[in-house]
């Protein structure tokens, strides 16, 4: 395996872009910024507030303080000067195990602040990952995986997600995403995101419980 980045590093990650059906595939240069780096932080917000709603910063100043506690485990993702998505993830004492994982995203991430963040944790937890409306199919999920894989050190040797779960046939269209890039999903947890729903297929579901999944290092 690589050795990480150092914090607030800037890559880039080459993607296809589909703008639209009947068109050509397009490449577009992803820049990945991590903690202090990351600008456009309104814009972040925003993106982040139209998916996670109340479990996400209500402003810049509490997403100032989960970039600042998370310690470069925040990332965004830039198409030129616009961003496109964001990934935000930490590190906890879990030694890999499932079982090990808070039980509700504010347990676990300590009602949002990320002060949970272990700077020597053994685990990298995947909280949440945001695409922004458009940038999605763009092949920006994909990138945001290789980047934490190759960025982010995990010393148990696997990456955790906290992935949304949904109910009746939608229930793993995310699980099934991580599986295309190689997590396995572990075990289950219900109503770690009280209150949540998002729209999945012109449909607002329950997003509610969370599927715990594993990519191995």
């Amino acid at each position: 395996m690589s050795s990480p980045l150092p914090v607030g590093a800037i890559d880039v990650s080459l993607t296809l872009f589909q703008a639209s059906p009947g068109f050509p595939a397009m490449e577009t240069s992803f820049t990945f910024r991590r903690g202090e780096e990351i600008d456009q932080r309104e814009a972040g917000v925003a993106i982040l507030q139209k998916y996670w709603k109340t479990f996400a910063p209500s402003n810049v100043l509490e997403w100032n303080q989960r970039i600042r506690n998370s310690g470069g485990c925040v990332i965004a993702a830039y198409d030129g000067g616009v961003i496109a998505g964001i990934l935000e993830a930490m590190r906890l004492d879990c030694g890999g195990n499932p079982n090990n994982v808070p039980a509700t995203f504010q347990e676990l991430t300590a009602g949002g602040t990320w002060s949970a963040h272990k700077v020597a944790g053994d685990t990298v937890m995947l909280v949440d990952l945001t695409i922004a409306p458009n940038y999605h199919g763009s092949g920006l999920f994909g990138a945001f995986i290789e980047f934490a894989r190759r960025s982010l050190e995990s010393p148990s040797g696997v990456i955790l997600t906290y992935s949304p779960l949904f109910p009746g046939r939608n229930r793993y269209s995310v699980v099934h995403k991580h599986e295309h890039f190689g997590a396995k999903l572990l075990t289950e947890l219900t109503r770690s995101r009280p209150g949540l729903t998002m729209t999945v297929g012109g449909e607002e579901l329950n997003a509610e419980d969370v599927g715990i999944m594993a990519y191995r290092l």
